[in-house]
């Protein structure tokens, strides 16, 4: 299994009438996705992008979303100190 980050800061920068933003080169080369391929994107409140041929386990998925609702949590909790 690939260890990576739980979570990045990225810019959105401007590309023509859209807005955009880079995946990080790590999680790139992790997941072995180059240009011209394509990802699925899952969005609401949460933007969910599953590189090809990952299977989604909804345990991990739960993991994964409770770190980032911590991660806010904390960060929330320091600005107001």
């Amino acid at each position: 299994m690939i260890v990576l980050p739980a979570k990045i800061d990225r810019k959105v920068l401007r590309s023509g009438d859209s807005k955009v933003t880079a995946l990080p080169p790590d999680w790139l080369r992790a997941f072995n996705i180059n240009i011209g391929d394509t990802v699925e994107i899952l969005y609401d409140f949460v933007i969910l992008i599953k590189a090809k041929g990952i299977k989604l386990d909804p345990d991990f998925l739960s993991k994964e979303l409770k770190i980032m609702a911590d991660l806010d949590k904390l960060k929330e909790e320091a600005s107001q100190e």
